[in-house]
């Protein structure tokens, strides 16, 4: 296999709560939740660079207050969209399904990988089960969490 050094600008949405911002997140380019994985900084990072999308600047984000990270096919979403849970559409991918529920009362349901990862950092990244959705992938944070369940698990 060739590896390749390729970026891309993700669309993200970072909520901390009562605040969001949006922009662009350089990223190593993927395909699938292994290859998010395999390129994830093996350390912990304090913060990341986003280039805003209302100014254009650059501009170091602080992970410690971080909700989570949303990547979106597009900013505008649907705030009123009724998300589906559980349901026998989602996408077949190894993992665990779970649902969380955020200190702010939000709810989602997603698959998890399951690695070491999941347990030691202090976030984790979920594939959304809703094929309906905007989010192609979010990166959520423990500290933002008051539950979480597991659901079941999916198989190849």
């Amino acid at each position: 296999m060739i590896e390749t050094n390729e970026t891309k600008s993700e669309k993200v949405v970072i909520q901390f709560g009562a605040r969001t911002i949006k922009g662009y997140l350089e990223s190593p380019a993927w395909n699938t939740i292994e290859e998010v994985l395999n390129n994830a900084p093996q350390s912990t990072l304090d913060t990341f660079r986003i280039r805003r999308l209302d100014t254009n600047l650059l501009e170091e984000v602080s992970i410690k207050d971080v909700k989570a990270v949303f990547y979106v096919n597009s900013f505008d979403g649907d705030s009123v969209r009724n998300h589906l849970n559980f349901h026998t559409r989602a996408p077949i991918v190894h993992g665990i399904w779970m649902r969380f529920q955020f200190r702010d009362g939000e709810v989602m349901e997603g698959i998890v990988y399951n690695s070491i990862r999941y347990l030691v950092d202090p976030g984790f990244f979920v594939l959304p089960t809703d094929p309906g959705s905007n989010n192609k992938l979010v990166y959520v944070m423990k500290s933002w969490l008051v539950d979480h369940r597991v659901l079941g698990l999916r198989k190849l």
